[in-house]
């Protein structure tokens, strides 16, 4: 698949999970897409990320925060592994599941 291919693709599967998620209620608005290379390294120089290499620069990564009572919820709950479970039911990553560094907004394309 190739990178317009990858990008619809993405683009699918995010609009489906944002659709089951509110379908049970649940609501989420993207923080940040596209990452400049140049943006990627200072965030991996703030310890923010562990990777130069994210899918974010290839728009293929979305970040996302719960809103919950009109107020924007940072904090790991129920709803955020309810989002995780969605897409990686899609066949893709969630930041989630992540070791080194839980990031339980960021949600990536598995394609290449």
């Amino acid at each position: 698949m190739g990178n317009t291919s990858n990008r619809i693709k993405f683009f699918q599967d995010i609009a489906l999970m944002v659709t089951q998620l509110s379908n049970e209620g649940i609501r989420f608005m993207p923080t940040c897409f596209y990452r400049s290379q140049s943006e990627q390294e200072e965030i991996v120089k703030r310890g923010v990320s562990k990777t130069l290499n994210s899918k974010h620069t290839k728009w293929l990564a979305m970040d996302f925060v719960l809103i919950k009572n009109d107020n924007l919820v940072w904090l790991n709950c129920s709803e955020y592994k309810r989002a995780g479970e969605i897409w990686e039911g899609l066949g893709n990553i969630w930041g989630g599941r992540w070791q080194s560094l839980n990031d339980i907004y960021h949600f990536e394309f598995k394609g290449k």
